[in-house]
């Protein structure tokens, strides 16, 4: 249990109190003691014989303790707490206007993060406080409230995308372990079919299951890029001979055009991951007989470009501009074939990103999509085309 205090504007104006007490007694004892010093001075005649009377000039002294002095010292120190007094409630009077104009915005904001805590994410305050610098803070509390709202949106679609194609696979492969521990397969027929929608729906549950494991470890800053020199068409390569299977498997044609001629000081595992999601994608949204083309090349401008293109159904122009946002899927059904989550693209992107490249993507309807990873020039370590000339 929390234990209660007094409030901000209380413990202002019991501030603001005790420092003008303090002021006062301060001023009243050093004018005190410049009023000692300063009648003594007039007394002896320091500003001249007062009131002509020489006698008081030649002995001062004798004239301290008079009735005269002690009347007039005590009512310099009674005008003195006076108007101590009067300047003291008027300054708290004002300090308590200010500590009240303060205090109630914090008051707006205590009771706006309560609302946020409670899980309000609608909740906007006004960034009308009459001080720039609440106005700043108002702004930058309703941006935090947007920023958790869509992460509360984005959590919600990812739970809900998760139950949905979860069902999927995990049905398939119940029915037919069901089917064959009752033994309704039996010729080998069935069962190699039986098998192969198993296998097929356990690579969905994989493919899954890969996505969200990069988009937590990028989302919790746990990509650490580990540079190091390659020669990105070796890669390249190398990521081509993985996919062809698969493209041939689904009558995709995968031609390649490695033209780079270039070693690059990047991540190799994350150029890898890049190229693949994006080779995935292209795979899964071309049409059988149509084709994939994976290309690489140095423009003195862009630096190392590698091209994904395709030939498939293309991208609608009302979705192309939300193909980076995650869970984003124009075309569920074809993602539900593919068994992804709709974040091959966003992974992709992350992942260039983090290296300091691009990926910018340009599709038609009917004619196909064109994704392109850029680096600049600076990543290039050797350029063997140059040596070669």
């Amino acid at each position: 249990m929390l234990k209660k205090t007094s409030s901000f504007h209380t413990r202002l104006i019991l501030s603001y109190a005790a420092l003008l007490v303090l002021v006062m007694v301060l001023s009243i004892t050093v004018a005190d003691a410049f009023f000692i010093r300063a009648f003594k001075t007039f007394l002896a005649g320091g500003y001249g014989s007062p009131f002509g009377i020489k006698s008081m000039v030649i002995e001062p002294n004798s004239y301290l303790l008079t009735t005269t002095y002690l009347k007039f010292h005590d009512m310099m120190r009674l005008s003195v707490w006076i108007g101590g007094c009067a300047v003291m409630l008027i300054a708290l009077g004002v300090a308590s206007w200010f500590t009240r104009r303060f205090s109630q915005p914090i008051s707006g904001f205590a009771s706006f993060a309560d609302r946020i805590g409670h899980g309000d994410y609608g909740a906007q305050i006004s960034n009308n406080q009459g001080l720039r610098e609440f106005a700043e803070l108002s702004d930058s509390l309703n941006h935090m409230a947007h920023e958790l709202k869509c992460r509360d949106e984005v959590e919600q679609e990812l739970f809900s995308n998760l139950s949905h194609e979860l069902r999927t696979p995990v049905t398939v492969i119940k029915g037919y372990m069901e089917a064959l521990d009752a033994e309704l397969i039996s010729n080998p027929q069935e069962l190699h079919s039986a098998a192969e929608a198993i296998s097929q729906e356990t690579a969905n549950l994989e493919v899954m299951i890969n996505e969200l494991r990069q988009l937590a470890q990028i989302d919790n800053n746990a990509v650490m890029p580990e540079k190091s020199d390659f020669d990105v068409d070796k890669l390249l390569g190398y990521i081509w001979r993985r996919f062809a299977p698969i493209a041939a498997a689904r009558g995709v044609l995968l031609p390649h055009q490695f033209e780079a001629h270039v070693r690059v000081h990047l991540d190799r595992q994350l150029l890898d991951r890049a190229v693949a999601n994006l080779l995935s994608n292209a795979i899964t949204a071309t049409p059988s007989g149509h084709f994939v083309t994976l290309s690489s090349a140095v423009h003195e401008s862009r630096g190392v470009n590698i091209v994904v293109e395709d030939t498939g159904s293309g991208i609608p122009q009302e979705d192309l501009a939300h193909v980076f946002d995650r869970f984003f899927r124009g075309d569920r059904s074809r993602n539900r074939r593919s068994g992804g989550l709709g974040l091959g693209l966003p992974i992709a992107k992350d992942l260039v990103e983090i290296e300091g490249g691009r990926l910018d993507i340009r599709s038609t309807v009917n004619v196909g999509t064109r994704v392109t990873i850029s680096y600049p020039r600076s990543v290039i370590v050797r350029d063997e085309s140059l040596l070669a000339s």
